[in-house]
This record gives C-alpha cells, structure tokens and sequence, in this order.
C-alpha cells in the first residue's frame, strides 16, 4: 500500500555489516524509527516499510485499505509517514509506511516487534543473508549494479536469474518437471507451497502433519506439513527442505500476481544467498553440496 517509489538510503560505508538473532525462524535487526528503537524483522516478503500498530498508533494516518492473509482474515492498513530510519550505518529520511497490527507475531515469538524492514529499503544494495552465522551485509551499488566494494568471492553452486515485480522477488523452480514461480521471503518462517498447483506436484511432497487454523471470512482452513523430494532451482536438487501446503491465493492478491510458492527460512538455512534486485540474480552457496545435474 505504501508509496512504491524507492527510498534513498543514505549511508557513508560501502559495507555495511549487520547482525541479527532469531526469534524462532524470523530474522530480528535493531532499527530506529522516528527516535523509537526496537526489534524489527527483516521480510523480503513485506513490500514496504511496516510498523506495529500499537507502538506507532499516534501517526497521522493518510490512507486506509483491507488486505486478506492466507486464511482469508481481513487486515486494516493505514498509511502514515515517518520522519526517519535509522539501522547501523544506514539512514532514510521522509518514509511512507505501513500501519497494521503486528500483535499476533509478538504473541507467538513472545518478543516486541515494532516493525517489518521489506524490500524497497534494500533494493540500493546487493543484499548477503547467512543465516547460520546471524549476519546480514549489504553492499551498496551502482546504477548497473555494481557492487562499489565487490563482496568477497565463494563458489555459487546456484545463479538464478529472478524478477522483481512490485517490490518483491520472485524466482523460477521447478517440482516434479513442473516449472512454478516461488517468492523469496525471507520473513516466511517456511517455505509455502499453493494447494492449487498441479497434482503432480503435490504427489512428490511427504505429508508429515496437518493443522486447522481460523480466520475470518473462511472459517477454518486447513494447512498441510510435508518435505520436498524433487525441488530444482537452477541445476540443482534441495532435498528435504520443509514446506507447508496451502492455498495461497490472499497471498497472490496481496502482491498483485499470481504466485505457486514461497521459499522462506527452510530455503536461507541451506546457504548464504545474495540477491541484487538491479541484477535480477539470486546466488546462493551451498553449505551441504547436493546433486547437480
């Protein structure tokens, strides 16, 4: 919902190094925002800039919508504007935001969460996650994207080409020869697979649980736990990577397109991924070397 224009960080390091601790499987940086310092979760899958209603419930609010989550749940988003963000060696001034109800995280992780940092923050930076090691760096680019200081050199097993359609990144995977789109979210505590994909695919999947969650508009809606046997990306084979089976179509009309699936941390956890948005590539270096083909 937020403007979609890209903000411009202001930073006067070429590298910018940034720990992170795990709150069950999110990614929690300290950032500032408007001189409130606190925990925020770093999601590749929030377009925007998002903060916690109820630390921030004060703000102008410039705009109202609705927004539905994966059980069909109705979400009020209000648009408001912050003055300034500050996380390590990086600044934005004058950010359009957006203003929900973050309480059910907090409640579930039994942590503060003041805000989501999403993607259009980082699209100045080709951005390294090691979630293994907790360490998040950003190095800032050139309009080609060109790291100004290039990152040091590993061997990529996987170079994926992906596409970045309003402010999320979206990559080609292929299951059971099916090829599908996958989001790159790295607020997603596991990957998603969408119920609605092809019955092939979902023959490949091992179901290990099943749960029934509520929401409104819906009523229940119940979410299939499983493994992957036959996920590709590139030339590579991920097995065993945790998935779960839903339909993902609130989802698909939250970012506006259609969408298969999600890789979320099960995917991080196999290697240190880059991604440049200006570049459209997703590299990632494998810590357990699989099957190539």
């Amino acid at each position: 919902m937020a403007n979609a224009t890209d903000p411009v960080p202001i930073c006067d390091v070429d590298v910018v190094t940034i720990p992170f601790k795990r709150a069950g499987r999110l990614l929690v940086v300290e950032a500032q925002v408007d001189g409130v310092r606190g925990n925020f979760i770093f999601d590749t899958g929030a377009p925007y800039l998002v903060l916690n209603r109820t630390y921030f419930r004060n703000y102008k609010k410039r705009k109202s919508a609705t927004a539905k989550g994966v059980t069909g749940e109705s979400n009020l988003i209000d648009l408001v504007k912050v003055d300034s963000l500050k996380l390590k060696n990086i600044s934005y001034a004058g950010l359009n935001a957006d203003l929900v109800n973050l309480g059910e995280i907090e409640n579930v992780r039994g942590i503060k969460v003041l805000g989501l940092l999403g993607l259009n923050l980082f699209k100045g930076f080709e951005i390294e996650i090691d979630v293994r090691n907790s360490v998040l760096k950003l190095y800032k680019i050139d309009e080609d994207g060109n790291c100004i200081k290039a990152p040091p050199t590993f061997e990529c097993e996987i170079t994926q080409t992906i596409g970045v359609f309003d402010n999320t990144v979206f990559t080609e995977c292929y299951i059971a020869g099916k090829k599908l789109r996958f989001g790159f979210d790295t607020g997603a505590e596991t990957n998603a697979l969408n119920s609605r994909v092809n019955k092939k695919v979902l023959e490949t999947i091992s179901i290990t649980g099943r749960r029934s969650l509520s929401g409104v508009g819906e009523g229940n809606v119940e979410i299939l736990f499983g493994r992957m046997n036959d996920f590709k990306i590139g030339n590579n084979t991920i097995l065993g990577m945790q998935t779960l089976i839903t339909n993902l179509d609130g989802i698909s009309d939250v970012y506006g397109t259609q969408i298969d699936g999600m890789l979320g941390f099960d995917f991080l956890y196999k290697g240190v991924v880059r991604i440049n948005c200006k570049k459209k590539t997703l590299k990632l270096c494998l810590f357990d070397k699989f099957s190539s083909e």
